[in-house]
């Protein structure tokens, strides 16, 4: 999905260079809960 708000925390590494070296655990979870409030929104769109 091609989104300008949307992305995956893969699509996110590979747009922003500057996070190289640093610890994914940090960044990860933070990414991720995004990521569950995005699909969670949309569930309740369709709902």
């Amino acid at each position: 999905m091609k989104s300008k708000y949307y992305t995956t925390w893969e699509e996110y590494k590979e747009n922003h260079p500057e996070l190289e070296g640093k610890p994914e655990q940090a960044i990860a979870p933070k990414i991720q809960k995004y990521e569950d409030i995005m699909f969670n929104f949309i569930l309740s769109l369709l709902l």
